[in-house]
Formats: structure tokens, C-alpha cells, sequence
């Protein structure tokens, strides 16, 4: 192929031959001034122009308005050799309708001809309509007037970037070796492995979540539930077929296998459109906190002595109560349930929401009957939202309506009725009612959040699916307590200002209809910091209601309350970044215990964080310790740890990260989100990607950004010490995507 090299050169007399005059004139090249061979077949009259790119289309980012609105092709014409290029588009009409214009209503556009390639500038007044070459961008000015009312975060569903077909395995395993002197040296081993796999081809989701126990040798594996998903665009929906969950929003949320259908919220703009449950608790020793949701294990852990909040739940469901197990070193466990539901039940006006499932339903125990489960909520003008569903098994049925309504300045509310009839065999049938009340609001005149107020009371009759299907299957341990009677939850968090601190306190109340005794959960915690000092008080009291034997309301009541009072100063000034703390807990059953630590982090990154701990419990007159290291890295995270007692030494460890094969290779990496951008920069290792501590290109220049939000704008950058790198060059640091749920970009 024959090339056309050109050399530009100026002469000095070039720079004496611009004016006053002429610099008020189009700039024209001179093409005597180009040292070119064969200049009668080159034409470089378009560089006489701004825009230098000849007629034609291209595929350009469109801006409305300021905000990025999508990428497509879009024809660029000129209507005369010395015009600059203007867009036009084919059905114009839909094409513009799309952009969010209203076509309808403007004159200009009532006989067009949608089979040719027009220009909109002259039809839409005080219009502009700029084709930026050097960036390849349409930069289009609307008057407010004619556009849509459309969020100013619209996101057009064409961005939607479906991801690339590949494999995810995310891993999360957790072992420990315990020796126990007072047992003749008895050594036990266990472990546990949590997997998340998916399968993604084009916008199909296949899932799987599985564990599998170690104990002694002895192993038992759980796949707790495997489905394929996708999302249908038009219908603002998600379709599940599998292991699913029914919606919580009215009926208590049941597993069930089969099919959902439901909306998706997130497909909407973030500002029409949120909720995951934080569990707190205090340890009295170096323990484990399980949590079970529906009978299964869904979050496993090892934390030291001391209050622990977990944050990153990854709950099976939007809703359902939270079984928390606090298993001791010594063996012992503390038990709560924490209610957790979400108030999503008001929708803005015209906003319409669906949610149906059907299978059968799914229980450790075999029982499982066909269920079918409907809801529909929708929203009108002055904040009222309507809503109501229905359940339906072979020998059960309930049907709900309820009202929502927001109160401004005075929070919002929601009410409903929930009828239900049980058939137990053919000369026992109840039928009762479920009446709920919930509210919500956030005083910002105090910075006060009462997140969730509810109360649900139920006539003896009613029974939800699952207290029908629990009587139905084991009616034995059913009447330990019966169906619920009543029940009230709140949370409130309050902010007392810079200088005075935060408070939470959370409550809940259960009765039952078969014991006298109440379930009760209360947690108050209160934290603040004077100069460098830190400090942290709370307190917990949980008791559980369980009936011995009978139907005789006789009861078998256990609590347990917990103070804890912790303080905190960095030596910053004298040691890095570390910190040292000093705790004590006053436990009603097992006397009070100490703790004295110190803990940090190292690297570059900070990446290595590592903690010493001493321990003394007044109850057995013991002397503990503990020492743990955590390390966050490119390829997943490693944690060990080892404790001591007076009578037990025990040896913990764990690994957790992410694994993701994809048409290049294989890339490790840390724990994968629901949504994930695989990250090139083949040649260059090293290079740090922004917002992830520890997470850097592998030795092929590959990485993963492990959490993006779906149908969301995504920023994904290299960090900006990459410049540092020496012999790397890069075309693009910053990339900007919008994935669907799931997806891996």
C-alpha cells in the first residue's frame, strides 16, 4: 500500500504576513506551503474548517443538555463544501422521541418525512446541536420546555452493557485447629467453605450457592439454592427460574423452587428509587457468629471478644427474620433473632410494581406443597399507594390489601389487613386476621432516623404460610410456642453533633399464642471522641420464648444481658497507624472480662492489618490472648489467627477472594460483587485500580473492579500513580459503564 508522507514547513517570512485585517478572517491553508509529491490527488480543502472529519457516520457519545445520555451512530452531513458537519437523523420523530424530546407537541415536526435524513436544528427553536470531532461527541441544548420530565439521572436502556460471556467462583473458606488441655488433650478440627458460583452467557445468569462443613473428618455439603436470571428491559423486571424467594413487601418472604417474576427498582433512576440489616452483638470470648435465614446458613465468621457489628450481610431474601448464633470458644452459644423487613411500600404516582411467584416450597424437612404468591403495589398523586397480594396452596389461602401514605413533614405510614384460612385435616380449619401498622421517618431537625416502627397483631386463627406449613409438617415442634400473637420492632439512630456523638437503640417484642412468655431483643449502643481518644458503650439483653412439653402455656425462658464499655487512642504519632484499646464487658451469667490491645496496619497500601490482644475474665479467673494478621491482595484476601486460654489453644485461618474465567484466561481476585468490570492494561503490572485497597493488575495486566451498580453509571480508573510506572503508556485510565444485574463488563 502506497503512503502519502507530509511534511509541513513554515518559513520565516510566515510570520510577517498575518495582519490586523486578516487575522479577522478564516484561516486558509496554502497548500504551496506543503512539501508534497503528487498534490493534484490530495484535497485538503476540510482543513480549512473547525470541524476537520469529512461526512459520513460515526459512532459518537450524545450529551443532552450537559449529561451524558448514550453512545450510537449518528449521520454527520454537510450541506456545502464549506459548511461545518451537522447531524441528521432518519425517523427523525422516534429517534428524537427517544432522546427525551416532545416531538408531539411541536408544529415543526407535524409532516416530516421519516424516510429522510433531516437536521432538528431549524425545528426545535433555541436548539443547538454541536459535533465535536476531537472528542467525538454531540453536544445537544434543549429548552427545558421541550423535553420530558424525566429524572435528571435518566439513564437510557440502550447504554445497558450486558457483559461479556464468563465464569465466577467466589470463595470464602474459614478453618481452625483447637487443643484442649481439661479434655486430655483433645485436638478438634473444623472448617468451612462457602462457594457463590455463576455462569453468565449474554444476559443470562446462571447462580449457585453452596457450603460445605468439615468437622473431625467428617464432612456435609449444602446446595442451598441454584437459579438462572435475567432481566427484561421492557417490562422493568427480573425473571428468576430455580431456588428463588417469594417478595417480603406484604407476606413474610418463603423460599420456594420454581419461577419469579418481579420489578426492579434499580432499573430506575437512582433519585426515584433503597436496604440491608446490620446485626450487632457483643462476644464474650474469641467466637463465631452464625446467621441462618429460612433454615440456612448464609453468613459464617469468626470475631473477637467484644461488640461486632456486620455490616455486609448478603441476605437470601429482601426480607425474613435473621436466626444470629454467637457460638463461645468454651462452646457456649448466645441466641437472637432480628427481625428484618423493609418499608418499600410507598411508590411515586403513576410508578407500578409486580411481583409474582410460583413453585413449591422449599423446607429442610420435606414438606413441600405448590405455592402461588401475588402482589401488585401502585402509587397515586398526594402519596397515597395502594397495595395488595394473595397466597394460595392446595389447603391454604390468604389475601391482603393495605394503604401507604406519605405525611411530609410527619414521616410515612402504611396499614393493612391480611386474611387467611388454614386447613390442618378435614374437621380443623382456622381462619383468622393479620392487621400491621409501620412507619418511618427522619427528623433532620435532630438528625433523628427512626428507620422502622411496626406492629403486627394477629388473631388466634391466622396463620402466615409458613406457621401453616411449619403445624402441617411438625406440629410437635410447632406448639413448642405456637403461631405469633403479636409483635412490635423499631430502630432509631441519633446524632448528637460533632462534639457529642451517636446513640442507636433497636427493640423488638414477639408473642406467641401458645406460651406466656416474650421475646425480646434490645440493643443501645452510644459512641463519641474527646481530642484522640475514642469510646464506645452498649448494651444488649435478648431472651427467647420456648414451651416445654403440652399445649399447657408452661415456658422455659432464657436471657442473657451484656454491658460493654471500650476506648480507643492511635499512637499515631508514635507507631504508624495503629491504635490501642482497652475494653470490659459485665455479662449477668458470666461475670465481667478485659481486654487490652493493640492493632494496626502496615504496607504501602495499608493493606496488612494485624492485631495483639490480652485478656482476663474475673468469672474463671482466666488469662487469655489473641494475635491475628489479614491481608488484602490482588488475588483475595488471607487471615490468621491464633488465641489461648487457660485451658484451650486454638489456630484459625482462612482464605476468601474471587475467581473469574473469561475469554483471555483467568483472573484471581478479591471477593466478587452481584456485578464486576473485568480490568485490561495487558503488558502493565502492577497498576492500582481506584477505591480498592490491595487490589492491583496481575502480572498480565489483569484485575477486577469487584463491585459496580447495576443499570448505574460506573466509574472505573487506574490510579493516578500509574504515571510512575516507567515504560507504560496507556490509551484509557478512566472508563464509564453501565451494566445490568450481574453482568461482567
Amino acid at each position: 500500500m502506497m503512503t502519502t508522507r507530509i511534511v509541513v514547513g513554515l518559513t520565516a517570512g510566515t510570520c510577517l504576513i498575518f495582519s490586523q485585517n486578516l487575522m479577522a478572517e478564516v484561516s486558509v491553508f496554502n497548500p504551496a506551503l506543503l512539501e508534497i509529491d503528487h498534490q493534484s490527488g490530495v484535497d485538503i480543502r476540510q482543513f480549512n474548517r473547525a470541524n476537520l472529519m469529512p461526512p459520513g457516520v460515526y459512532s459518537v457519545d450524545i450529551f443532552i443538555n450537559g449529561k451524558m445520555f448514550e453512545r450510537q451512530d449518528v449521520t454527520f452531513v454537510q450541506d456545502n463544501p464549506d459548511a461545518d458537519l451537522h447531524a441528521c437523523f432518519i425517523a427523525i420523530k422516534k429517534t428524537l422521541s427517544s432522546f427525551g424530546i416532545k416531538v408531539d407537541a411541536l408544529k415543526s415536526f407535524n409532516d416530516v418525512d421519516e424516510t429522510v435524513c433531516l437536521d432538528p436544528a431549524p425545528r426545535i427553536e433555541g436548539s443547538s446541536w454541536q459535533f465535536d470531532s476531537d472528542k467525538l461527541q454531540l453536544n445537544i441544548s434543549i429548552p427545558q420546555i421541550y423535553m420530558d420530565a424525566m429524572a435528571y439521572d435518566y439513564i437510557s436502556p440502550t447504554r445497558w452493557d450486558e457483559g461479556i460471556n464468563a465464569l465466577t467462583i467466589n470463595y470464602d473458606f474459614s478453618g481452625s485447629h483447637t487443643l484442649r488441655s481439661d479434655y486430655g488433650s483433645q485436638e478438634t478440627d473444623t472448617s468451612y467453605l462457602n462457594l457463590r458460583n455463576g455462569l453468565n452467557i449474554g444476559p443470562w445468569r446462571l447462580r449457585n450457592y453452596s457450603t460445605l462443613n468439615t468437622s473431625d473428618g467428617r464432612a456435609e455439603y449444602n446446595s442451598i439454592s441454584t437459579w438462572i436470571q435475567r432481566d427484561i428491559a421492557a417490562l422493568r423486571s427480573q425473571i428468576m427460574i430455580g431456588d428463588t424467594w417469594t417478595a417480603s413487601d406484604i407476606f413474610d418472604s418463603t423460599q420456594i423452587r420454581g419461577a419469579r417474576l418481579y420489578t426492579d427498582n434499580d432499573m430506575l433512576p437512582a433519585s426515584q428509587n433503597g436496604f440491608a440489616p446490620v446485626v450487632r452483638g457483643i462476644a464474650k470470648s474469641n467466637a463465631t457468629v452464625i446467621i441462618r435465614q429460612n433454615g440456612y446458613v448464609i453468613y459464617q465468621s469468626a470475631v473477637p471478644q467484644g461488640a461486632f457489628e456486620i455490616t455486609d450481610l448478603n441476605t437470601a431474601s429482601t426480607g425474613g427474620d435473621l436466626d444470629v448464633t454467637i457460638k463461645e470458644e468454651d462452646g457456649s452459644e448466645q441466641r437472637f433473632t432480628q427481625p428484618y423487613a423493609s418499608l418499600a411500600i410507598l411508590k411515586r404516582e403513576g410508578q407500578t410494581d409486580v411481583d409474582v411467584s410460583v413453585g413449591e416450597l422449599r423446607d429442610e424437612d420435606g414438606f413441600t406443597p405448590d405455592v402461588l404468591q401475588a402482589q401488585i403495589l401502585h402509587g397515586f398523586s398526594h402519596g397515597i399507594t395502594l397495595y395488595g397480594g394473595m397466597q394460595a396452596a392446595e389447603n391454604y389461602g390468604s389475601a391482603a390489601l393495605g394503604v401507604g401514605k406519605d405525611l411530609g413533614a410527619l414521616g410515612a405510614i402504611s396499614f393493612d389487613v391480611t386474611h387467611a384460612r388454614a386447613n390442618f385435616s378435614h374437621d380443623d380449619t382456622e381462619t383468622g386476621q393479620s392487621y400491621r401498622f409501620l412507619y418511618s421517618k427522619r427528623f433532620d431537625d435532630t438528625d433523628t432516623s427512626l428507620r422502622l416502627v411496626g406492629y403486627r397483631y394477629s388473631t388466634e386463627g391466622y396463620y402466615t404460610l409458613n406457621e401453616w406449613a411449619s403445624r402441617r409438617n411438625s406440629p410437635e415442634d410447632f406448639w413448642e410456642t405456637g403461631n405469633r400473637r403479636s409483635r412490635v420492632e423499631g430502630t432509631l439512630t441519633q446524632s448528637l453533633g460533632r462534639d457529642y456523638g451517636n446513640l442507636y437503640l433497636t427493640l423488638s417484642r414477639q408473642q406467641y399464642w401458645h406460651t406466656d412468655d416474650v421475646e425480646r431483643l434490645m440493643q443501645f449502643g452510644y459512641s463519641s471522641s474527646w481530642k484522640r481518644l475514642s469510646w464506645n458503650v452498649s448494651w444488649s439483653y435478648s431472651n427467647t420464648a420456648r414451651q416445654g412439653t403440652g399445649n399447657n402455656h408452661a415456658s422455659d425462658n432464657t436471657s442473657e444481658q451484656i454491658y460493654m464499655l471500650s476506648l480507643s487512642v492511635p499512637l499515631s504519632g508514635w507507631w504508624g497507624n495503629s491504635y490501642a484499646t482497652y475494653s470490659v464487658s459485665q455479662n449477668d451469667n458470666s461475670g465481667s472480662s478485659h481486654q487490652l490491645g493493640l492493632s494496626g496496619t502496615a504496607l504501602e497500601r495499608n493493606n496488612l492489618s494485624w492485631n495483639l490482644m490480652q485478656s482476663y475474665n474475673s468469672h474463671d479467673d482466666e488469662v487469655g490472648g489473641n494475635m491475628s494478621l489479614t491481608y488484602d491482595g490482588s488475588y483475595g484476601t488471607v487471615n490468621g489467627s491464633y488465641n489461648y486460654s487457660q485451658n484451650s489453644q486454638r489456630l484459625n485461618y482462612g482464605i476468601r477472594g474471587g475467581i473469574l474465567a473469561h475469554s483471555e484466561g483467568v483472573t484471581l481476585s478479591q471477593e466478587l460483587g452481584e456485578t464486576i468490570a473485568l480490568v485490561k492494561a495487558p503488558g502493565a503490572a502492577g497498576l492500582e485500580i481506584d477505591n480498592m485497597r490491595g487490589a492491583a493488575t496481575d502480572w498480565r495486566g489483569y484485575t477486577v473492579k469487584t463491585q459496580l451498580n447495576p443499570y448505574d453509571e460506573n466509574r472505573v480508573a487506574i490510579s493516578d500513580n500509574y504515571f510512575s510506572k516507567s515504560n507504560i503508556e496507556l490509551d484509557n485510565t478512566v472508563v464509564t459503564m453501565v451494566p445490568t444485574r450481574g453482568a461482567v463488563v
